[in-house]
């Protein structure tokens, strides 16, 4: 009679029942799913340049990944015509947000819920939340853009049209039946976010040199602004064992999947 060894009694106990279930559930456990289609990804901002400076560095990677990704802000408008001047506040900022887009290769839309509040206490259209707002921008977002993710603010946030995007996009995915997931992405934490606090980080280390290159179209902002964000992001680096992340808060109600990249 042969001899038993560790081997055979391995490949013995390798067609019994409950090690083949064993095997599926381990596998099902470590296996994640990934959509086999493109993704409609959209992130909401108060203003022209928020999905890139908050989010960029992960839409750049679904954009890579060859997904269709809008940044689709509250105020901005038309982009500028070509008589506009570019040496008007208003125009050069709506320039500098298209210019950071096309560097993270993601399309730029611009609602024109002006004007934009960019002194934070200085009340503007743009931070307005009415029941005809709520129902225009839930129709918006469900019917013309049909997304299967959406990043937007942190809901307590210092500027008043931070907060506003953030309650539209809630009730636009509420209204959703809650069918996509919903992240909540970080602005400048603790000079605007508060209170945030992250349950999913994206390591951006490979979109580097990409994000800081669309922040330095940012002309307006990048020499104040700019070095908190790159703290921030390291700071979300460290936490997450790699040299710069974004962090993200995701909504326990909303599905897991699809997945970030």
């Amino acid at each position: 009679m042969p001899g038993v060894t560790r081997r055979s009694i391995l490949r013995r106990s390798q067609g019994l029942p409950g090690y083949a279930a064993a095997s599926v559930m381990a596998a099902a456990q470590t296996k994640q799913p990934e959509p086999a289609r493109k993704l409609r990804v959209v992130a909401v901002g108060g203003h022209g340049d928020d999905p890139q400076t908050c989010a960029g560095g992960t839409l750049a990677l679904y954009a890579d990944q060859g997904h269709d990704v809008v940044a689709l802000t509250l105020t901005g408008g038309p982009p500028p015509g070509p008589d506009a001047n570019p040496q008007v506040r208003a125009v050069r900022n709506r320039l500098d947000s298209i210019k950071a887009a096309e560097i993270l290769k993601i399309r730029l839309e611009c609602l024109d819920y002006s004007v934009g509040n960019m002194e934070q206490f200085r009340y503007g259209t743009a931070c307005e939340i009415t029941g005809q707002r709520y129902k225009e921008f839930t129709e918006l977002l469900l019917d013309k853009y049909k997304p299967d993710i959406v990043f937007t603010h942190w809901p307590i946030d210092f500027h008043m049209d931070h907060r506003a995007a953030s309650l539209l996009t809630y009730t636009a995915w509420l209204h959703s039946g809650k069918k996509f997931p919903l992240y909540y992405m970080e602005a400048e934490t603790g000079t605007q976010t508060q209170n945030f606090f992250p349950t999913h980080y994206v390591d951006i280390t490979s979109m580097e040199q990409r994000t800081h290159e669309a922040w330095k179209a940012l002309s307006l902002w990048y020499d104040t602004v700019w070095p908190l964000h790159d703290t921030m992001r390291r700071m979300r680096g460290g936490e997450r064992g790699c040299k710069v992340a974004e962090a993200f808060n995701h909504h326990p109600q909303s599905p897991a999947f699809p997945a970030l990249p």
